[in-house]
C-alpha cells in the first residue's frame, strides 16, 4: 500500500509488551529536501503475526547500523570537479539567563527580537565530491543588512569559533552579533505588519588544497519584534542551503598534493532559478579574493513577497502566516474544550475565530470537528478507504497526469514518486471510486492536497467526503459545472455592486 525510504525514518518503536498494543509498531518519517523544509509524520501499523513485530524492529536496527560513505558526484569528472556543501544557519538570542535560545523561523523568515544580543551558528558539511575536503579554519564570519550587498558593506563579527563533529565531516562556526550597533539599525527596528527586512550572512572558510578562502553567502528574511514578544508557535529554526563549488586544478611545484583555485560558487537557490529560466542573481558566484561583488544594496524594508514581480509563481510556493496572539490562542483553547464536551453544538465564539483564521497547528482537529466526523463514521470511512484504494478506477491515468501539477512548488508534493504525490494519488483515486457520478476533476486534487498537509490519508478521505456531500461541494462539478458558473456569475454581480 505504501513504501518508505529507510534513510527518511528517524525513530521506530513497538507497543508495550503484555498490552493490546504489543502487536503494533510505529515509526516517524521525514519528507522534504532539508531540515528546514521537512514535514514529519508518524505511521502506526498492527501485525497479524505477533512474532513479526520483533523481526521488523531487528530489520530497522540492522539498516540503521549501516553508515553510508561520502557520496560521490558522478556527473562531473575529476578534470572538472564540482563539490557540494550543505550549510545551515541558526540564529539564537540572549535569554537573559546566561545562555542563548533559538529564534523561530517561519518558512524563509527568522523572527527576531530587538535589543537582544544574537549568536549566529552555521554548520558546513561536504555532501558530494570525488575527494574529501578538509576545512582548516574560519577566516571570517560577516553580516550585513539587505541583500545583493557589496563586499565592502559586510561587517566582520567578533568572537568567532570553529569546531567539528566527532567524525570530522561537519564543521560548526559561531559568532556573536550585537544588533544594537548603529550599523544594524534596520535589523533592530520593529518591522511593520506584513513587512520583512533582508539580511546577508557570509562565512569565509580556509580549505586545505584550495588557494584562497571559500565564501558561502546566505540571504534570508527577518521580521523584527519588540523585546518582550512571545512566540506561541515555534516552527523550524534553521535555514538550509546547498552550495556547488567548482574547482580548477593549478600547477603545484612545491608539493605532490594537488592544488585548486575556485572557478565558481553557486547556491542551490540560484541553480533552481536558473533551471526555471528565470532571472538569476550572480552576486556571489565568485570567491571574495578574485571577484568582489559589485551589486548595490537592495531596499532593506520590503513588503512580504519574494520581490520578483516578473517571475511566475508556482502553486505551493506561497507563505502562510502562523502568527497568533496569546489571547487568540487562549480563545481557541477555551472554545475547543467546550466543543469536545458537546460535539453536536458549536460554541458561540467559533464563527468569529474561524473568520480570523485557524492556527496551523489546530487545523487538522478543527476541520474534522467542522465536518462532523464522529469516531464511528471515521472508523467506517477508514475501512472503506483501505478497500477503495485497492480497486481499479477509470480515472487513474488522468489522476497520474495531474499529480505533478498540484502544488508543484511545495516540498511535500514536488518529489516525483514521493510520499506526498503517492498519498495524493491514492486519495484522489479512492474518491473517484467512491463517488462514481463525479469521479475525478482536476480541482479536486487541490482540495485533497490541502487536507493531506494537515491530516493523514484516512482522515483526509473522511473530511473530503463530508465536504463534497454534506457541504454540497460536489454540486459544483455536476452537469457540466452549471452551478459553478452560477457562483461565478453571482460573485461578479456582487463585485459590481460594491
Amino acid at each position: 500500500m505504501a513504501c518508505y525510504k529507510i534513510h527518511r525514518i528517524l525513530f521506530c518503536a513497538r507497543g508495550q509488551l503484555e498490552s493490546p498494543e504489543a502487536h503494533c509498531f510505529a515509526f516517524t518519517c521525514s519528507h522534504g529536501d532539508s531540515i528546514d523544509t521537512a514535514i514529519f509524520q508518524c505511521h502506526v501499523f498492527r501485525c497479524e503475526i505477533p512474532d513479526a513485530v520483533g523481526k521488523i524492529l531487528m530489520a530497522f536496527a540492522n539498516a540503521f547500523r549501516r553508515i553510508p560513505h561520502l557520496p560521490v558526484n558522478s556527473s562531473h569528472s575529476i578534470e572538472d570537479p564540482v563539490f557540494r556543501f550543505e550549510v545551515t544557519l541558526e540564529v539564537k538570542e540572549d535569554d537573559n539567563k546566561g545562555g542563548y535560545s533559538s529564534c523561530p523561523k517561519d518558512k524563509n523568515c527568522f523572527k527576531l527580537r530587538k535589543n537582544l544580543e544574537k549568536k549566529l551558528i552555521l554548520t558546513a558539511q561536504q555532501t558530494a565530491g570525488f575527494r574529501e575536503l578538509v576545512i582548516e579554519r574560519c577566516f571570517g564570519l560577516l553580516i550585513c543588512p539587505g541583500r545583493n550587498v557589496r563586499q565592502s558593506d559586510m561587517h566582520l563579527l567578533d568572537m568567532v569559533s570553529l569546531g567539528s563533529s566527532a567524525e570530522g565531516r561537519q564543521y560548526v562556526i559561531s559568532g556573536i552579533w550585537d544588533p544594537r550597533d548603529s550599523t544594524f539599525e534596520v535589523l533592530n527596528t520593529e518591522t511593520p505588519k506584513d513587512t520583512r527586512v533582508y539580511m546577508t550572512i557570509a562565512v569565509d572558510l580556509v580549505i586545505v588544497g584550495i588557494q584562497e578562502p571559500v565564501r558561502f553567502v546566505i540571504e534570508t528574511k527577518a521580521k523584527i519584534f519588540q523585546q518582550n514578544e512571545r512566540f506561541w508557535y515555534f516552527p523550524k529554526r534553521t535555514l538550509n542551503e546547498h552550495f556547488y563549488v567548482k574547482l580548477k586544478e593549478i600547477e603545484n611545484e612545491t608539493s605532490t598534493e594537488p592544488r585548486f583555485e575556485v572557478a565558481s560558487i553557486e547556491s542551490g537557490t540560484d541553480v533552481e532559478r536558473r533551471k526555471s529560466m528565470l532571472p538569476l542573481s550572480l552576486h556571489h558566484l565568485h570567491p571574495p579574493a578574485s571577484s568582489p561583488s559589485t551589486g548595490s544594496m537592495s531596499t532593506l524594508g520590503e513588503i512580504d513577497d519574494e520581490s520578483d514581480a516578473d517571475e511566475p509563481l508556482m502553486s505551493g510556493s506561497g507563505d502562510v502566516s502562523k502568527d497568533c496572539s496569546e489571547g487568540e490562542l487562549e480563545d481557541w483553547a477555551e472554545t475547543l474544550a467546550k466543543w469536545r464536551l458537546n460535539l453536536k453544538q458549536r460554541p458561540n465564539k467559533l464563527a468569529s475565530l474561524v473568520r480570523r483564521g485557524i492556527p496551523e497547528a489546530l487545523r487538522g482537529e478543527v476541520w474534522q470537528l467542522l465536518a462532523s466526523c464522529t469516531a464511528t463514521e471515521e472508523q467506517e470511512m477508514f475501512e472503506s478507504y483501505r478497500i477503495l484504494i485497492t480497486n481499479d478506477s477509470p480515472w487513474e491515468q488522468v489522476i497520474t497526469r495531474d499529480i505533478h501539477r498540484t502544488f508543484p512548488a511545495h516540498d511535500f508534493f514536488k518529489e516525483a514518486g514521493g510520499l506526498g504525490q503517492d498519498s495524493l494519488f491514492k486519495l484522489s483515486k479512492a474518491y473517484s471510486v467512491y463517488d462514481e457520478e463525479i469521479g475525478y476533476c482536476q480541482g479536486l486534487s487541490f482540495l485533497a492536497a490541502a487536507l493531506l498537509l494537515h491530516v493523514p490519508e484516512e482522515q483526509a478521505f473522511c473530511i473530503l467526503v463530508k465536504i463534497m456531500f454534506e457541504y454540497g461541494h460536489r454540486n459544483l462539478f455536476r452537469q457540466n459545472f452549471e452551478e459553478l458558473h452560477l457562483k461565478f456569475y453571482q460573485l461578479e454581480r456582487l463585485m459590481e455592486v460594491r
